[in-house]
């Protein structure tokens, strides 16, 4: 009886799972990208992100591999597979990289500009669940990391009229997209939820309006439901929203 013995050239298995690799590491990045939208919980979204990159970077390293043992050819399949799963694994860990490294900032997810006094939440307290982080102000600890990371987060002080710099800064809370839960001109206070465009994790902010002798001061809030640090975010989130009320007020 004949018997014929195929042989596989080398670094044809190791190239063929590098792109198998970096396909499903796309997949699961699409599916946390799009689920990130409302479909899938933000934890979820974030999970699927996380491995697809884990997934896309692993494919890399084996078509890396894979090239090196078949010589550049990818053995006996297509040498397209093996280079496009190295390039896939090099997108994905330059992508990684950049992202650990621009959002910056202590690992705190509450910041106020008026850290000895922080506007409360009240109305979004009935948004947020049990193992969220609490409404309460994050404490001393956070304050002294805030001041020494973001020291230009600041109380804002007005001449307008109380009423004045309410209405505006109600209307720059909704130019910026948030949803608005409650606004009270009598308190001067307006909670609002903002949804991140990455993944949908929801962040909570408190501004509040009030007069001191001849001037009206305007704080700003804004506190992460999930996690311990938030990249910066919620420092971003104030420096843009006082930018605008700002521009808006002064303009």
């Amino acid at each position: 009886m004949n018997q014929t013995l195929t042989t596989v050239a080398r670094g044809t298995k190791v190239s063929l799972w590098s792109f198998r690799l970096a396909i499903a590491g796309v997949l699961l990045v699409v599916a946390g990208l799009l689920g990130g939208s409302g479909t899938l919980p933000p934890l979820t979204a974030m999970l699927l992100i996380t491995l697809g990159f884990l997934a896309m970077i692993v494919g890399g390293i084996c078509g890396v591999t894979g090239l090196l043992r078949s010589g550049g050819t990818g053995g006996d399949t297509l040498a397209a597979l093996p280079w496009l799963a190295t390039l896939l694994g090099a997108v994905a860990l330059v992508n990684t990289g950049i992202y650990m490294s621009s959002g910056g900032g202590p690992a705190i997810h509450d910041i106020s500009t008026d850290t000895a006094d922080p506007p409360a939440f009240i109305a979004v307290a009935e948004l947020r669940g049990p193992d969220d982080n609490p409404i309460e102000y994050a404490g001393a600890e956070t304050a002294a990391l805030q001041a020494s990371a973001y020291p230009d987060i600041q109380t804002l002080v007005f001449l307008d009229t109380p009423a004045v710099v309410f209405d505006e800064a109600l209307a720059t809370a909704a130019s910026m997209g948030w949803e608005i839960i409650a606004s009270d001109i009598d308190t001067g206070r307006i909670e609002a939820t903002a949804t991140t465009p990455f993944v949908g994790f929801k962040d909570d902010v408190v501004i509040r309006v009030r007069a001191k002798d001849d001037q009206t001061l305007v704080d700003i809030r804004s506190k992460s439901r999930f996690g311990k640090g938030d990249m910066g975010v919620n420092a971003k989130r104030i420096r843009e929203y006082r930018d605008k009320l700002l521009a808006e007020v002064n303009g």
